[in-house]
């Protein structure tokens, strides 16, 4: 049995939770849902105790939508709330009416990421950060969208496109082994090789960059990657 509801949407900037759930949903793809949600799924018997629900937010006037988590059932009676980034992404304005489907998407085992900025893989451990945001705030991904995720120490967003996922386009990454491989960034310029015969610290930094160009194409090696990293524990 599937359930859809039709609820009215606010992003979080224009809703009366508490300045911390705005700051944590703020960058994500959690959504908050009222609480007649969670009993209209207890009642069909639709949910089971400690499940992690996902959410399909649809704008049917383009016929298009996003599968999101669910942060919590504590939206005002009659009102969903999203980030922002979705309501952009899904072409809503503030007040619209969306529908709110449940759907259960497979569990993932695989997903290919490219950075747009080259400055995300020089950070000290990049891979534990990319673990550490997307379990918080991606517990569910979709292939072809782009997610951003929000370095606090650095006040920076950094954007991420999501290029390959399996099984399937949807895929829960929330306690999984999710191989993890990654694409050269989007701002990525291959060195142009020095005419100077004597080697200079900017040809040995061209040689690197290049030797990481040729890795990164084979397939051998992947930054800050490997296999069967478990991304989203609880």
């Amino acid at each position: 049995m599937s359930y859809t509801i039709n609820l009215p949407c606010f992003s979080f900037t224009c809703s009366a939770q508490s300045d911390e759930i705005t700051k944590q949903c703020r960058y994500g793809n959690k959504i908050l849902l009222p609480p007649n949600v969670l009993h209209d799924l207890m009642t069909q018997e639709l949910f089971s105790d400690g499940e992690i629900m996902f959410f399909k937010v649809i704008n049917a006037k383009i016929e298009f939508g996003q599968v999101c988590g669910v942060h919590e059932f504590t939206a005002s009676p009659g009102i969903c709330h999203l980030p922002y980034h979705i309501m952009e992404d899904l072409a809503l304005t503030e007040g619209e009416n969306i529908t709110i489907e449940k759907v259960n998407p497979p569990k993932g085992s695989y997903v290919k990421l490219r950075p747009h900025k080259t400055d995300f893989i020089n950070l000290p451990d990049p891979k534990a950060i990319l673990e550490k945001i997307m379990s918080k705030d991606y517990p569910v991904i979709t292939q072809g969208q782009t997610i951003a995720i929000n370095h606090v120490e650095l006040n920076r967003v950094f954007r991420i496109d999501i290029l390959e996922t399996k099984p399937a386009e949807i895929i829960s990454i929330v306690n999984t082994d999710l191989n993890v491989d990654f694409d050269e960034p989007v701002d990525y310029v291959p060195p142009v090789q020095s005419p100077s015969k004597e080697p200079t610290q900017n040809t040995k930094i061209n040689e690197k960059a290049q030797q990481f160009s040729k890795i990164q194409k084979s397939g051998m090696f992947t930054p800050f990657s490997g296999r069967g990293h478990r991304l989203g524990d609880k």
